[in-house]
């Protein structure tokens, strides 16, 4: 099983060689043991290649060791190039917001199409040496000489995101500032009296620690019921089979981190109901897809307000408020359509004949043949992913096959579906702090890799996630960390998981969710 670790390093090896074979990718055996020295779960293992692959894929280079080290976060046998200076990340109101150039090599697109594998298993992170951390200068300060970059058109005026850092002059809670934030942003405008309102969290695997703590929820409850509405937390199901596949196994997760109705005075609700099913279908004006299916939940609330967790993901790089929404609020069936272009394989060995696939299929695709195996007739499907989602003996496998690219667009694709008939109706909360590396679907959580900065609120989901990104990137890199030696201007991001996440960015910007170009208000 995929959470089982693996004592025998040679095992380990094995492992590792047959994925680099299966994808066709000559891989040298330093590197092979140098993986396999630091992971023991076999998903893991497979995660660590597949990351370094795509890091290779990306610089279009051999892999070698000092590749895989820089990879895998491992910065300390990496000379360190001189990074530009970089602009502060305030810009006066007519001014775009700078966002640092990445250097060449970060520039490079991911085009790589690989197999991700991911693990939610027992393993145990990496030792990295420690050290004092060092706290970064942040200029917040508005620039005169500030310019817009080229690259970024100005599209209307710029969006206002509010900015509370999480160092007090005045003594005051950041609790209480986090919902300050909310009113000025315009909670009391988005939220009339009696609206159902969706408060959209991720509630964190048990043994997470990184995702937003009961306590600034209960907060964001408070002033959603002082502006007359009735908050309820929700998330959705998750495609992998874990602690939060169902809404009964969900609600037990959510309850054990913290978010009971003791602890937030809200109810908690599953987005897209007890097996993942209960979804609407919302069209789009997309690249990928035309309609996408979203929690009904989400899609039957009056307004919504999206607490995000700022994290680096290891398949888009990024993890920000697009990801918190599209893919957050996108049904079990829509999270594979996002994950892969989807083609089910019913396996003879797992299928136990049933019936569910067949009852779940919108399209009447599938069958149980004579041989009591279930089968997809190729002419009707269309990957919508329902079967995966339907079988509870993993007898049709959920594909992890995609291209960075790929994943983002579909995931601003739902993230559109979501939020679509809530013009004015949504205010956003990003949490830029405790920014972990890695996913909060993981059970563990690793170390932040630049200090805490701050809490971001604004009305506009490109800006903030912009914003974001900006204060992250003019960060320094915490020791001990795989931040690492990470100067301020360095893309903390695409450095560490060998993915740039800035295309959902750019492609909801196109897609006239919003806009990059915002100014950055400090509310003490």
């Amino acid at each position: 099983m995929g959470g089982d670790r693996i004592e025998d390093l040679a095992e380990r090896v094995r492992i590792l060689r047959e994925k680099a074979a299966r994808e066709g990718v000559e891989v040298p055996g330093d590197v092979l043991e140098y993986i396999a020295e630091r992971h023991g779960v076999p998903q893991t293992l497979k995660s660590a290649l597949v990351q370094v692959m795509v890091l290779a894929a990306r610089k279009g280079v051999p892999i070698d060791l000092g590749l895989t080290r820089r990879a895998l976060g491992d910065f300390t046998t990496v000379e360190e190039q001189p990074q530009p200076p970089v602009a502060p990340v305030a810009a006066p109101p007519s001014v775009e917001a700078p966002h640092p150039d990445p250097t060449p090599e970060e520039a490079v697109p991911v085009e790589a199409s690989f197999d991700f594998d991911v693990d939610f298993g027992e393993d145990e992170p990496a030792a990295v040496p420690q050290a004092e951390p060092s706290q970064p200068t942040l200029d917040l300060a508005p620039s005169p000489t500030a310019a817009p970059t080229p690259s970024r058109p100005t599209i209307g005026p710029p969006a206002t995101v509010y900015f509370s850092p999480v160092r007090t002059s005045g003594k005051k809670s950041l609790v209480t500032r986090a919902g300050q934030l909310l009113d000025r942003a315009g909670l009391s405008s988005a939220v009339e009296e009696d609206d159902l309102v969706a408060i959209k969290l991720h509630f964190g695997e048990q043994g997470n620690t990184g995702f937003v703590q009961p306590i600034f929820l209960r907060e964001v409850v408070s002033r959603v019921k002082a502006a007359g509405g009735k908050p309820f937390l929700t998330d959705s199901n998750t495609l992998y089979r874990g602690q939060r596949s169902n809404a009964v196994d969900h609600i037990a997760c959510a309850i054990h981190n913290g978010f009971s109705y003791a602890t937030v005075e809200a109810p908690l609700v599953i987005a897209d109901g007890l097996d993942g099913r209960d979804a609407e279908d919302v069209p789009v004006p997309g690249t990928h897809f035309d309609s996408v299916r979203i929690g009904a939940a989400a899609v039957h609330a009056d307004a919504m307000v999206v607490v995000t967790h700022v994290k680096g993901h290891e398949a888009t790089g990024f993890g920000g408020a697009l990801k918190n929404v599209g893919m957050g609020f996108g049904c079990r069936s829509a999270k594979q359509r996002m994950h892969a272009d989807f083609s089910p394989e019913p396996s003879a060995e797992k299928c136990t004949a049933c019936g569910r696939c067949v009852k779940w299929c919108p399209v009447d695709a599938m069958t149980i043949g004579p041989d009591r195996v279930a089968r997809v007739d190729s002419e009707l499907c269309y990957g919508c992913g329902e079967c995966v989602a339907a079988c509870a003996y993993g007898a049709i496998s959920i594909e992890w096959k995609t291209t960075p690219e790929a994943i983002q667009e579909k995931i601003v694709e739902h993230a559109m579906g979501a939020l679509a008939d809530k013009d004015g109706k949504v205010v956003y909360l990003s949490f830029v702090m405790n920014v972990s590396p890695d996913c909060d679907c993981w059970h563990f959580s690793d170390a932040a890799v630049v200090p805490d900065i701050g809490v971001l609120a604004s009305t506009d989901i490109v800006a903030i996630e912009q914003a974001a990104y900006d204060l992250v990137t003019q960060a320094r890199g915490l020791p001990g960390t795989r931040g690492e030696g990470m100067h301020e201007g360095s893309d903390k991001f695409t450095r560490i998981t060998g993915i740039d996440g800035t295309r959902a960015i750019t492609y909801a910007e196109e897609m006239g969710l919003g806009t990059r170009v915002y100014t950055l208000e400090r509310v003490e």
